[in-house]
């Protein structure tokens, strides 16, 4: 995975830092009333980018000094609230003919 210090400086206030990480996972679905090949069940790669803008941790003390986040917690709390729900998933509209497969 690919991760990306963009640094963004305001001059007026303190320094900000904008962090964005990318994540991959892949996800079935198909397009309920769509009139094309959609329509049926298939899957797609998904690239997912966060990012988040903060201030640094300023106490020199702290062992995440500079940082806005660690890009660890950050991980977890993505892959605990998306990727686990998402990846290898298959996403229907409920009112899809093809809502039936979950039970399978």
């Amino acid at each position: 995975m690919n991760n990306f210090v963009i640094l963004h400086f305001n001059y007026h206030t303190m320094s900000k830092i904008r962090i964005t990480k990318q994540f991959n996972f892949e996800t079935g679905h198909a397009l309920y009333g769509y009139d094309g090949k959609c329509k049926n069940v298939h899957g797609h790669s998904y690239k997912l980018s966060v990012t988040v803008i903060g201030e640094p941790i300023t106490d020199s003390n702290n062992v995440k000094f500079g940082m806005v986040i660690d890009f660890t917690d950050l991980k977890k709390i993505v892959n605990e609230q998306v990727i686990s729900v998402f990846d290898h998933s298959l996403v229907l509209n409920l009112n899809s003919p093809h809502a039936q497969l979950k039970e399978l």
